[in-house]
C-alpha cells in the first residue's frame, strides 16, 4: 500500500478554491462585513468577551482571542488570515486523510469538502469561526487516529484540536467532541480521557453559559432556526446534500431549483456509497468513526425540523436558556461533509482504477461541487467585498473612551442592521465590538414571521427605560451615559433622548445623557469572575500541551539523526 501523502494537484486545488472563494478579500483594502462576521480595526477588550457581563457565551472565547490578536495585527489582516486558514486547514486535511488516493481522487475529496452549500450557508450568514473548526475537522481525525494507535503526539495533538474547536464557537466544540468520541469510542480508557480533555476544552463558554444570571429562553427559537428543504425538496432531501440553512435569504440562488438540489442529493448518496471503498485505504476503525460521526451529525441536524422534538427543545430552552446555544441544528452536519468528502475521493479513485469510460465520468464527479454551486465563486459572488468603515466611528469611540459607563444603540430593534457604507448588508452590529465599554443592542431576534424575545434581563430593563416617561433618567439609573444613533436605521428624532449631542457626523450621532452614578457592571447582574480562573487553567493547560508536542517531537528528531 502506498505512503499516504497529500500530492501537488490537491494542494493547488486547496489553493485555487481558496482564492476563488476569497478572492474580493484578497485584492481589496477594508474588512468583509456580513451577518455574524464582524472584525473592526481594533477591538477593544471587555468582559463580554469571557462571558462575565451576564449575556449568552455564543462568541467566548473567540472574541477574547480576536481583541488580544488585534493588538498585534490590524483587524482586516486577521480576517484574512483566519478565512484563509479555514480552506487551507480543511483542503490540506481532507487531502492528508485521502493521502492513499490517487492525485485526482484528492482533487475530488477536496472539492466535495469544501465547495458545498454548507460552506456557502455558513459564509452567508457571517459565521466564519463555524467554516475555521470545520478546517480542523479532518486533523482531529488524524490525531484521533493517532491517539488510538498510541503514536507520537495523539494526546497533545487531540487536545489542542478540541480546544481551537471549541475556541471557534460553542457549537463546533460539541461538533468536535462528537468526532473525537467516535475515533476512540472501541478504547475505554482513551474514550474516558478523551471525554475529559473535551470537558475541559468548553468549559470557558460553558461554565458562564450555565451559570448566567437570568437569562430567559424562548420556546420558538428551536422551531424558527431548525434546518428547512430546499428546491421544493424537504429538510432531509436539504441536508443530505449539505444544504437546508434556516435563514432563507443566504440560500444560494442554484438550491432553490429542484432540478439542482436533485441532482446534489443523487450525488451525495453516490459519495456516501462510495466511501465503503475508502474503508480498507483508511482502516475499518477510522472508517467507523468517521461514519458514525457523520450519521450522527445528519440526525442531530434533522430532529429539530420535527415539530415535537424542536418543541421539545424549545420547552427546554425555555428553562434552561444555555441549550439555545445550539439551537441552529444545520450548524452540527459539519462531521457529515468528512464522510461525503473521503466518499468522493474512494468513488473517483475507483472510477480511474476501472479505465475506459469511467475516466470520464470521475472527472466530471470531481468537478461536480463547481458546477452545482457557481455562485461560491468570488466572496459569495460580490457578498463578501469587503467595505471601510467611516471616520465617524473612530470619533465616536475616542469621545466615548473608557468611562465605564454604558452606551445605548439605536435603533433598538434587533441586533442586525443595514448602513449604506456597507451596500446594505445585513450585518450584526459592530458597535460592541468597535466602541470600548459596555455597548447594549436589543438582543430580540427579527425574522419574517416573528419576533423572538430577548434573552438578557438587563436589556429588558433598557428597553423599558427607552419607552418611559423620562429615557434619560431611567438609562442613567442603570448605567447609561450614552446613546449612539446609527443613521440610515429607521431612527426618528421622537426615539432619542434627551441629552446633549457629543458628536454628529453623517453615519453616527453621539448623545451624552450626564454621567450616571453607578457604572453598567454595577447594575447588571453577572455571572461569578471564577470562568476567568478556569480559562486562565485551559489556556495553560493548552500551552503546556503544545510545549510537550514540539518537545516530544524534537526529542524523535534528535534520535533519528
Amino acid at each position: 500500500m502506498t505512503e499516504p501523502r497529500v500530492r501537488l494537484p490537491a494542494v493547488v486545488a486547496t489553493v485555487a478554491v481558496t482564492v476563488l472563494v476569497l478572492g474580493p478579500l484578497l485584492v481589496h483594502g477594508g474588512i468583509a462585513l456580513r451577518g455574524d462576521m464582524v472584525f473592526t480595526p481594533d477591538q477593544p477588550w471587555k468582559r463580554a468577551w469571557l462571558g462575565l457581563d451576564g449575556s449568552v457565551p455564543r462568541a467566548v472565547p473567540m472574541d477574547a482571542l480576536v481583541s488580544v490578536a488585534d493588538e498585534v495585527l490590524p483587524g482586516g489582516l486577521l480576517q484574512r488570515l483566519l478565512l484563509v486558514a479555514a480552506f487551507t486547514a480543511g483542503g490540506l486535511g481532507i487531502a492528508r486523510l485521502a493521502g492513499r488516493f490517487s492525485a485526482t481522487a484528492q482533487v475530488a475529496g477536496v472539492l466535495v469538502y469544501l465547495w458545498n452549500p454548507w460552506v456557502h450557508e455558513r459564509l452567508g450568514i457571517g459565521q466564519w469561526p463555524t467554516v475555521l473548526a470545520y478546517g480542523l475537522l479532518p486533523w482531529l481525525v488524524l490525531a484521533g487516529g493517532r491517539l488510538r494507535a498510541g503514536g507520537p503526539g495523539g494526546w497533545a495533538a487531540t487536545f489542542v484540536l478540541l480546544a481551537l474547536a471549541a475556541v471557534c464557537a460553542p457549537s463546533m466544540g460539541l461538533v468536535a467532541t462528537l468526532v473525537a468520541v467516535a475515533t476512540t469510542w472501541s478504547e475505554r480508557r482513551r474514550l474516558l480521557a478523551v471525554l475529559g480533555a473535551a470537558v475541559l476544552a468548553n468549559l470557558p463558554w460553558a461554565v458562564p453559559a450555565l451559570l448566567g444570571p437570568g437569562l430567559r429562553g424562548s420556546s420558538d427559537q428551536f422551531g424558527a432556526f431548525a434546518a428547512r428543504g430546499e428546491g421544493g425538496l424537504g429538510t432531509l432531501g436539504a441536508l443530505l446534500s449539505m444544504g437546508g440553512i434556516w435563514k432563507v435569504s443566504v440560500v444560494p440562488p442554484e438550491r432553490t431549483h429542484l432540478v439542482v438540489v436533485a441532482v446534489a442529493g443523487v450525488l451525495a448518496l453516490a459519495f456516501v456509497a462510495g466511501f465503503r471503498w475508502a474503508v480498507p485505504v483508511l482502516g475499518a476503525r477510522t472508517a467507523q468513526a468517521i461514519v458514525l460521526a457523520g450519521a450522527v451529525s445528519l440526525l442531530v441536524a434533522l430532529l429539530p425540523a420535527i415539530g415535537p422534538v424542536g418543541g421539545a427543545l424549545g420547552s427546554l430552552a425555555e428553562h434552561w436558556p444555555a441549550v439555545g446555544i445550539v439551537r441552529d441544528s444545520h450548524r452540527f452536519l459539519a462531521p457529515y461533509g468528512l464522510v461525503l468528502g473521503l466518499g468522493a475521493a474512494a468513488l473517483v479513485d475507483r472510477l480511474l482504477a476501472a479505465r475506459g469510460a469511467t475516466v470520464v465520468t470521475a472527472v466530471l464527479l470531481a468537478a461536480a461541487p463547481v458546477v452545482l454551486l457557481p455562485s461560491l465563486v468570488w466572496g459569495l459572488a460580490g457578498a463578501l467585498r469587503p467595505a471601510t468603515y467611516p471616520a465617524d466611528w473612530s470619533r465616536v469611540a475616542a469621545r466615548v473612551g473608557h468611562s465605564g459607563s454604558g452606551t445605548v444603540v439605536l435603533p433598538w430593534t434587533g441586533s442586525y442592521r443595514g448602513f449604506g457604507w456597507n451596500d446594505r448588508r445585513a450585518v450584526l452590529d459592530p458597535a460592541p465590538r468597535y466602541l470600548p465599554g459596555e455597548v447594549l443592542i436589543d438582543d430580540r431576534i427579527f425574522l419574517r414571521d416573528r419576533v423572538l424575545p430577548g434573552e438578557d434581563p438587563y436589556l429588558r430593563r433598557v428597553g423599558a427605560a427607552l419607552e418611559s416617561d423620562d429615557p434619560a433618567a431611567a438609562l442613567r439609573g442603570l448605567g447609561v451615559r450614552w446613546v449612539l444613533v446609527e443613521k440610515g436605521n429607521g431612527v426618528r428624532a421622537s426615539d432619542v433622548p434627551s441629552g446633549s449631542v457629543a458628536y454628529d457626523g453623517r453615519w453616527l450621532s453621539l448623545v451624552d445623557l450626564g454621567r450616571p452614578e453607578r457604572s453598567v457592571a454595577d447594575v447588571r447582574e453577572a455571572p461569578p469572575a471564577w470562568p476567568v480562573v478556569l480559562g486562565g487553567a485551559l489556556t495553560a493547560f493548552l500551552c503546556f500541551g503544545m510545549i510537550t508536542h514540539l518537545a516530544r517531537l524534537w526529542s524523535l528528531r534528535r534520535k533519528s539523526v
